[in-house]
């Protein structure tokens, strides 16, 4: 048995594209497995939606709280309730009956060594789930493929993952310092740390991955958030990949520079500055 939880931001339920393929699937099989779904907003307006399923329920909170609180207020109620795992969705990944087979029947012959079981995400035609976790340029090498239980590290983004809430409830759940970016990474990192698995499904999903594309997709106020979880992230916890990742935030840097994207440049030189700061004691 397992529960769901989307969390929205600035987007009605009824726009949501996983609200739409999920009731549109739930219409035509009902997947008895499925407990609850939680629709968590956290946007400034308070929706009204009206649902086709009675498993879903509604919660509002006025001001963008994040993921991890979220999932920090959904995943001990479904423990309590009995549930095994919980399924975390954004609001823009498309559904189909394909996964909830496949993570169902996987969900259901998997040991207790595996803590995360995901699908692969595709942004178009890149893959951007599974990735390699032991490298700063996770796309630009050999990628996980589906089909394959992996205890070396790899990174699978939270949307339609279903993690094992024995896992959620012996790490004491989500680390809320990574309040939505680089959430992802800090729960597969954990995965490690407690010498869990992640099993990667045959299935793949669509979802819209805003970080590709800084230019287009993201504003400077979210790339100044990347920058402060990922800067996290890296000093606190892969600290292996520390030294790399300062001078990886140079380079970045400067091709910001040379490709004429000045503001983001500042705010990346900004952060390496900062970064160097914190080392030297100052």
């Amino acid at each position: 048995m397992f529960d769901m939880v989307i969390v929205l931001y600035q987007v009605k339920a009824a726009d949501s594209l996983t609200v739409q393929s999920l009731q549109q699937i739930l219409a035509l099989e009902a997947f008895p497995e499925l407990r609850r779904i939680i629709v968590f907003d956290n946007s400034t307006v308070e929706d009204a939606p009206v649902f086709t399923d009675e498993r879903f329920f509604y919660h509002y909170v006025h001001g963008n709280q994040g993921l991890a609180k979220a999932y920090n207020f959904v995943w001990p109620q479904s423990l309590a309730a009995g549930c095994q795992w919980l399924i975390t969705l954004d609001q823009d990944t498309e559904l189909t009956v394909d996964y909830f087979k496949s993570i169902i029947s996987a969900s259901e012959v998997a040991n207790k060594t595996v803590g995360i079981i995901a699908p692969v995400i595709q942004d178009g035609v890149q893959q951007v789930s599974p990735v390699r976790n032991d490298t700063l340029r996770p796309l630009h090498t050999s990628l996980p493929k589906g089909g394959e239980v992996y205890s070396e590290k790899i990174m699978v983004i939270n949307s339609a993952a279903m993690i094992s809430l024995s896992f959620l409830e012996k790490i004491n759940g989500y680390n809320e310092d990574f309040s939505l970016d680089y959430l992802d990474h800090w729960l597969c990192w954990k995965v490690y740390q407690e010498k869990r698995q992640i099993k990667v499904l045959d299935e793949s999903l669509h979802h819209q991955l805003s970080v590709l594309d800084y230019k287009d997709r993201m504003n400077l106020t979210r790339y100044q958030q990347i920058l402060a979880a990922e800067s996290l992230f890296y000093r606190d916890y892969e600290t292996n990949l520390f030294a790399e990742y300062k001078r990886q935030l140079f380079l970045r840097s400067v091709k910001q520079i040379f490709k004429g994207f000045f503001p983001y440049a500042g705010r990346t030189l900004s952060q390496y500055k900062s970064i160097l700061g914190e080392r030297n004691g100052n």
